[in-house]
């Protein structure tokens, strides 16, 4: 047996723990690394998914609301009152590919504007390449109210069969579906963009890693644990920097939607409503059923412009971008007081001076969604907002007397949290930082400050 110095030995029980210390910290680094950088890419895509399920359900709402003059009174079974839908709906277009679709509940087209020879056909047993009963699956969401399928469809701007996410909602007295589609081509690219630059990131992280080891293994302990982090920082600070734009592109489709519901469709239901009103006051027109039918149209038109206009101040407030932040915030106060019954105490101190467009944006979209999760689950009656906006920075605190929660489980505990981070990232975007107190039972406060 060979019988090893005592410097032999020293030198070992010094390289011993080195080399452990070093298979472990590189272990760790591949599994962390990987971890992460799955985590961010599923929250990312939860993230970029759910917003354009939400642009559809908004369309959607849209289409509906545009019809809803039309589908409602007493004429609403007449052909007439069909067809006038039929062609409110083929007008209504979004995007490249965006447009508006009908069938009745048996699976017959009424509406499909990029083929309209088509229209008249039941398509009740298509399928899609992988078997999916396309249009009975359409159906089945419009008949609960509301439903989304996946599937695949035809792409006019490319020419090509390509994935699909469709919503549909029922014209229940009229048995009709209506929905719209997003293609998601251009989102499984830009994912798999995202997928690509992780995944080398990753891959240079461990690269460094194992040749700093070869050099020395107690460097490589060290030092690769802290390239690691930093790797993982950066990778954050992509995905950030792409979340950061896909709120951006976001806002400006809010913007346009929002401008052609207050351009293109309020101002041709408010034409329509004093036509109406012009008949009613003309002495000659004697008719009482006609003036009956009259009034309920009226009366119709007028509920579909105020849920119009209250659609498109949700999407961009009009206010927001002509008067700024503090009146827009005021009037979102207002509105939540009146129309949910919580006292909201707001108030404005320090600088009145314009902040920039998307500061002032990123800071109402916190506030609004804080406003929301107030109304949907504090269950409080009494909400406190305050803004305080210096030459350097701007503080906001929202306090609320409602039942609270457990910041950590809600934070750490996946879609429950999605709002709050949402939040957070704006405000670290900005370079400033949001922080939440809450515990149950003992109400909420949401803290931020950005600097400007």
């Amino acid at each position: 047996m060979v019988q090893l110095s005592f410097k032999s030995k020293i030198l070992m029980l010094e390289l011993i723990p080195l080399v452990l210390v070093s298979i472990a910290v590189t272990t760790l680094a591949i599994f962390q690394a990987t971890e992460l950088g799955d985590n961010n890419l599923r929250l990312f895509k939860e993230k970029i998914y759910d917003s354009r399920r939400t642009e559809l359900k908004h369309y959607v709402e849209m289409a509906l609301t545009a019809v809803d003059h039309v589908y409602k009174g007493d004429a609403k079974f007449k052909p007439e009152s069909q067809e006038m839908a039929k062609t409110i709906f083929r007008n209504l277009r979004f995007g490249p590919d965006g447009y508006i679709f009908v069938y009745d509940y048996e699976g017959t087209n009424l509406v499909l504007p990029t083929k309209p020879h088509v229209e008249g056909k039941n398509l009740w047993d298509m399928q899609d390449k992988n078997g999916v009963y396309v249009i009975q699956g359409l159906i089945e969401g419009a008949k609960i109210g509301g439903g989304f399928t996946d599937y695949v469809w035809h792409q006019p701007s490319k020419g090509t069969e390509t994935d699909k996410i469709s919503f549909t909602n029922g014209l229940q007295e009229w048995e009709w579906m209506v929905g719209t589609g997003l293609y998601v081509d251009d989102l499984e690219d830009w994912i798999g963009e995202v997928q690509v630059e992780i995944n080398e990131n990753i891959t240079r992280t461990l690269y460094l890693i194992g040749l700093t080891a070869l050099g020395c293994t107690a460097i490589v302990a060290i030092l690769g644990a802290r390239f690691t982090v930093s790797q993982g920082k950066l990778a954050d600070e992509k995905l950030q920097t792409l979340s950061v734009k896909a709120e951006a592109s976001q806002e400006e489709e809010r913007s346009r939607v929002a401008r052609e519901l207050q351009k293109g469709i309020n101002q041709t239901l408010v034409a329509a409503r004093e036509k109406i009103d012009k008949i009613l006051n003309d002495k000659n027109v004697d008719n009482p059923d006609l003036k009956n039918d009259l009034n309920v149209a009226a009366a119709s038109l007028k509920s579909t412009i105020k849920e119009v206009f209250r659609i498109s101040g949700e999407l961009r407030p009009e206010i927001l971008d002509e008067m700024g932040l503090n009146a827009a915030v005021e009037s979102l106060a207002k509105q939540v007081q009146e129309e949910e019954s919580i006292a909201v105490s707001y108030r404005h101190a320090g600088s009145d001076d314009r902040l920039r467009a998307e500061v002032e944006t990123s800071l109402y979209r916190i506030i609004q969604e804080s406003m929301k999760n107030v109304v949907e689950h504090s269950g409080a009656n009494k909400v406190t907002l305050r803004i305080n906006q210096k030459h350097n920075k701007v503080s906001i605190s929202i306090q609320d007397n409602g039942k609270g929660f457990d910041t950590k489980e809600v934070l750490d505990g996946g879609k429950s949290g999605v709002g709050l981070l949402d939040m957070r990232i704006r405000a670290e975007s900005m370079g400033g930082s949001l922080t939440v107190f809450s515990s149950r039972g003992t109400g909420t406060i949401i803290k931020l400050e950005v600097p400007v």
